[in-house]
Formats: structure tokens, C-alpha cells, sequence
């Protein structure tokens, strides 16, 4: 008899979370051990390899809780219903512009922490295959599972749907541990969460997480990939452009999203009455905290 759970509640957030983090920081420890990372006998491939297999880490989490909580993961996790393809393109739209204006605002950022003797940015090798399989392809996926798949369904029932998004879009953004990038990954994150919630479908945001990886590396092999550009004063007139122009789009097609799509969102009226248990909200406040450490760590490099 297949007695499994279909959907996730409120009180999933904090263990499912915190599992995650979990698996974060032993994975990240084992690897590292492993291939000797941060070494000048560490090689290319090793490094792309050991990128793939914590991404991987990372979404097995996601996997995992669903196991450890007997709960149907296509169900809840929303992989069972099929994208539509108008939510995609209005994602891909969105997200273009949401990268032209947080591209000057993350690079303003480290200029400023730069001045501070800060150094929080992530320097990858300019391997086209490993940024495009390891970077682009497997991430779109593995983190959707866990943020998108997990963590915003677990707040999907919650009755505050813009207070979910934004839970969702801050925990996205605090994993990473990237200052430079924070504001870019909580407002893409948010987003993502949206997506989610209005297509009905964890296949929408992984479209469009994709679209999103691939116009950054994309970026990297163009001249606003250098850093000489965003210091030469000859061009801050393009770059604060680049800057209106993206908000102005983002703003727009957020809005012309939510007008001309209709919400497949389904709710569980059973999932509202559910509220988080004492256990579930002290993983999610250390986890939260040794995120915050980490965040903090990230600006010195």
C-alpha cells in the first residue's frame, strides 16, 4: 500500500533546509580531501569533476528528504506536470533584463568591496565544456530540486504567497555565500519562485534557471566579461543604460507575466493549517546561522 506523502508543508522548511546546508558542508570537506582543492597539483578536469559531483551533492539533498520523509517527489516536488511554454518565455524575457542591470549592479559591488580589501568573487577556468555542463546544466536542475522542488514548496500553502517567495528567494541567495552576488541571486530567486508557484510546474523554473547560466557565461566571453570595462570611466554612461534599461524590463515583464498568464497553481487547503514545529524552526535558524558565517567568510575570498 502506497501510503506517501503528495505535497509539502510549512513544517518541511526548516529540516529540509538544513539538511541541505548538511550536505553542503560534508560534501564540500569529503571533496576537498579527496582532490586536494585549492593545490597547484590540482588539474582542470579534477576541478570541473569535483564541481560536478558537489552539485550533484547538493540536489541529492533534495532527493534524499523526500526518502527520508516518505514523500512522493515527482508529486511534490511538482516534476509531474508538464511547463508551458509561454511561462518559460516570459521567464527567459524577465531574467535577460534582471542579468542587464544586476551585471553593473554586482560589479559596482565588488568594486566597493575591492576598496574595502575585499575579495568575495568566483573565478572559474574559461573551460567552455566544464562552465556549460557543470555551471550552466547540472545546477539548473540540482537547485531547483532543493529551492524550488523543497524548500518553495514547502511555503506554497503557507497563505502568504509574497512572504513565501521572498523566505524562498533569501535562502537561495544566503546558500551561495556570494556578497557580491547576493542582491542578483535573492531577486532571482524570488522570481524563480514565482514561476513556480504560477506555472504549477518545477520544469519552468529550470528552463529558465538554465537560460539564466548560459546568458552569464555567455557574458564572460564578451568585452563586459573583462574587468577593464566596468572601470573605465568612458563607459559608465552605458553601463547605468544597461542599468535603467534592465530594471524598466524586468519590471515590465514581471508584469506582463502575471497579466497575461493564468495561475495553474494548486492549493492544499489541509497544508494551511500547518504550522512549523519547534524542531523544524531551530534547523532552520542554525542552519540559516552557519550560512550567514559562511556568507560572512566568502568576503575575504
Amino acid at each position: 500500500m502506497n501510503n506517501k506523502r503528495l505535497c509539502y508543508n510549512t513544517n518541511d522548511l526548516g529540516a529540509s533546509f538544513a539538511l541541505a546546508v548538511g550536505v553542503m558542508i560534508a560534501s564540500s570537506l569529503v571533496l576537498t580531501l579527496i582532490f586536494g582543492a585549492g593545490t597547484d597539483e590540482m588539474q582542470s578536469w579534477q576541478f570541473w569533476l569535483m564541481q560536478a559531483l558537489y552539485t550533484l551533492c547538493i540536489g541529492g539533498s533534495g532527493a534524499l528528504y523526500a526518502v527520508i520523509t516518505r514523500t512522493n517527489l515527482l508529486s511534490a516536488a511538482k516534476l509531474n506536470v508538464k511547463p508551458d511554454i509561454f511561462h518559460i518565455l516570459w521567464g527567459c524575457g524577465a531574467t535577460f533584463c534582471l542579468i542587464m542591470c544586476m551585471t553593473p549592479l554586482n560589479n559596482w559591488l565588488l568594486q566597493l568591496l575591492a576598496k574595502w580589501g575585499l575579495s568575495p568573487s568566483v573565478n572559474l577556468p574559461d573551460d567552455v565544456a566544464g562552465l556549460i555542463i557543470v555551471a550552466c546544466i547540472l545546477p539548473c536542475f540540482c537547485e531547483e530540486l532543493v529551492f524550488r522542488g523543497t524548500v518553495a514548496q514547502s511555503l506554497a500553502d503557507s497563505g502568504n504567497i509574497l512572504g513565501s517567495i521572498a523566505v524562498s528567494g533569501a535562502l537561495f541567495a544566503l546558500f551561495h555565500a556570494n556578497a557580491a552576488q547576493t542582491i542578483h541571486q535573492f531577486v532571482f530567486g524570488c522570481f524563480l519562485a514565482l514561476l513556480v508557484y504560477r506555472s504549477g510546474s518545477l520544469w519552468t523554473s529550470v528552463a529558465v534557471h538554465l537560460f539564466n547560466n548560459l546568458a552569464v557565461v555567455a557574458l564572460n566571453f564578451t568585452p563586459l566579461g573583462a574587468d577593464a570595462f566596468w572601470t573605465d570611466k568612458a563607459n559608465t554612461g552605458w553601463i547605468v543604460a544597461m542599468f535603467v534599461a534592465g530594471i524598466a524590463g524586468f519590471a515590465a515583464c514581471v508584469l506582463g507575466y502575471i497579466k497575461t498568464t493564468r495561475s495553474k497553481r494548486s492549493v492544499n487547503g489541509d497544508n494551511a493549517r500547518v504550522r512549523m514545529g519547534a524542531t523544524s524552526a531551530v534547523l532552520l535558524a542554525i542552519a540559516v546561522a552557519v550560512c550567514a558565517v559562511l556568507w560572512v567568510s566568502s568576503l575575504w575570498g
